[in-house]
């Protein structure tokens, strides 16, 4: 059963999963978002490489 059904009844099972599911999804959405503007960053001073 998916959230959005009718029939869908939170419990504290459900609550964990999708706090930690979601937790995960920010953690790689924020680590994605900081890795882009460093090489972006990068791209744009091409001197400061090794």
């Amino acid at each position: 059963m998916l959230p959005f059904n009718f029939e869908w009844q939170w419990d504290v099972g459900h609550i964990i999963f999708f706090g930690l599911f979601y937790l995960a999804l920010t953690v790689i959405g924020t680590s994605l978002f900081i890795a882009s503007i460093r090489t972006l960053k990068d791209l744009k001073n091409p001197k400061d490489h090794h």
